[in-house]
């Protein structure tokens, strides 16, 4: 069982790799766009799924478990923001994920907190957990805020935290596949980079693409 989730999840993470680049590629909206798009996030939820059966029977690690449940959360809420474009239109699991993903990131804060206490100084490991930990949790706290404001969101809101979300789970694939293989492109003592480099060099892209859909969106506005 250990071997087949370990090689299904490798596989699914290929897949995953291959596809995220093909639809950031592709025309946005167009039926291979949507077709690749769905087979992306059922590739990127199996990656979890596996990762949080190896993790709980074989190699448990909750730091770990929290990138996993960060990763969940990413491609999540790229799909459902589709589906409720309206405001408080937000079902009961779409608070249970954030609130889940926000209690997981204050535990992962946590963790990175007791690691400096017990190592009496600096750990890579804290200063990770400490930095995960709070991406996590400010993620599910940022939804949460979203649910209970009555504010008027500016138009196309939710393409916007479409494209910022999915990318967020694309990042989440290359830095598993960065941190896996950190040997061949890293010095042995600067492997921690793997966990910090993708989301430093590809979020400003995320970024662009969305400045550019919102630049494009007011052209046609002001046609």
């Amino acid at each position: 069982m250990q071997t087949l989730l370990t090689y299904s999840h490798a596989a699914a993470g290929a897949l995953v790799l291959i596809l995220g680049l093909v639809n950031f590629l592709n025309k946005k909206g167009s039926k291979t766009h949507v077709l690749t798009g769905r087979i992306y996030v059922g590739a990127m939820w199996w990656i979890c799924l596996s990762a949080f059966l190896i993790i709980t029977f074989y190699r448990f690690s909750f730091f770990l478990m929290v990138i996993g449940v960060l990763t969940f959360y990413a491609s999540f809420v790229g799909v459902r923001v589709l589906n409720r474009k309206q405001h408080g239109s937000e079902k009961w699991y779409d608070w249970a994920v954030s609130i889940i993903t926000c209690a997981f990131g204050v535990g992962l804060f946590g963790y990175g907190v007791w690691i400096f206490l017990k190592v009496g100084g600096f750990h890579w490991l804290g200063a990770l957990s400490l930095l995960f930990g709070f991406f996590t949790s400010q993620s599910g706290w940022k939804d949460i805020r979203f649910f209970l404001s009555d504010k008027e969101e500016e138009k196309m809101w939710w393409l916007y935290q479409h494209i910022s979300a999915i990318g967020g789970s694309y990042v989440a694939a290359i830095t598993a596949f960065a941190v896996q293989n950190s040997r061949i492109f890293l010095p042995e003592h600067y492997n921690w980079l793997a966990w910090v480099l993708p989301a430093a060099l590809l979020s400003p892209v995320i970024s662009g693409v969305v400045k550019k859909q919102k630049q494009k969106k007011a052209r046609l506005a002001g046609s």
